[in-house]
């Protein structure tokens, strides 16, 4: 099992992201993730946040070991053909350390799409652009030429490169039908956000069974909140963890228990308080439990 952590991304300082980096790596995480968003979602949209992808390749240079994705690409921000080659590219630069993760956002989502004069699609077109996605990542990634066409995506033998000795995985994260689909049928992974453990083994038993006898890793992501004593599951709305070190990490064990191979965790928060205390005790008490 592997543990990553999202970074101190909301910012515009160069030195606390990089710094932030440096103590996850300290801290012994496996992967380091960013979010894609172009603005927050909460606390203000003046508040700064650096660009993922930008960053991603940034980290891939930077950094030698640890491995670096995305919780999660949104599908609606970049032609798909175009997030293929960027893909390619990270995973040229830092071979065998990306994942890409791909969701399709929701209605929170729409006013910042529609500040940056892109599209917003919904409801049954935001799955189906979902789909499209994710089939065009993942063809352009494995294959040397790629045709498609629907209403998302029209490549006619558009010849792919670079092309990764060793491609990046793609995971589809969400909780809908439609995700847990998409992840079966067509990614390499699926993430879960939030929820409770009986919740996330429900839903990761319904991945692995759209995948039939192709391998799909199953990983959960979430917030914690190291303030008390006693630990709260979060609902299915995806609230926090919210407990003492030891409480998270009897937390977490839940959800590799119940198959996670990959536990992810952004902390609520001053970013830095929360890294030492994860560092100095859940990872270890986790990396004891289910190794690395």
């Amino acid at each position: 099992m592997k543990i990553g952590i999202t970074l101190a991304q909301f910012t515009d300082d160069r030195s606390r992201f990089d710094n932030s980096v440096r103590m996850a790596e300290q801290a012994g995480f496996d992967s380091i993730w960013l979010f894609d968003h172009l603005w927050p979602l909460s606390g203000g949209k003046q508040r700064p946040i650096l660009e993922s992808w930008t960053a991603l390749a940034y980290l891939a240079t930077t950094t030698n070991d640890i491995g670096i994705g995305t919780l999660v690409t949104r599908s609606s921000l970049r032609h798909p053909a175009v997030l293929a080659k960027m893909a390619a590219n990270v995973a040229e630069i830092a071979p065998g350390r990306l994942t890409v993760a791909i969701g399709s956002g929701d209605e929170a989502s729409r006013s910042e799409n529609e500040a940056f004069g892109l599209p917003y699609h919904a409801d049954e077109d935001r799955i189906d652009q979902l789909r499209a996605c994710v089939e065009c990542v993942v063809r352009c990634l494995h294959e040397k030429e790629v045709t498609m066409d629907d209403d998302f995506v029209t490549l006619e033998s558009l010849e792919t490169s670079p092309r990764p000795q060793s491609p990046p995985p793609v995971w589809v994260a969400g909780r809908s039908d439609d995700a847990i689909e998409i992840a079966g049928t067509l990614a390499d992974g699926w993430n879960g956000w939030g929820g409770d453990v009986a919740r996330f083994a429900q839903d990761a038993s319904t991945v692995l069974g759209f995948a039939e006898d192709r391998p799909v890793e199953v990983t959960w992501g979430g917030l914690i909140s190291l303030e008390g004593p006693d630990p709260k599951r979060p609902g299915d709305g995806g609230g926090a963890l919210t407990g003492s070190p030891a409480g998270i990490a009897e937390a977490l064990a839940g959800f590799a228990e119940a198959g996670a191979t990959h536990l992810i965790v952004t902390p609520s928060g001053r970013w830095e308080d929360a890294v030492e205390a994860l560092g100095a005790e859940i990872v270890p008490s986790l990396r004891a439990a289910f190794g690395s």
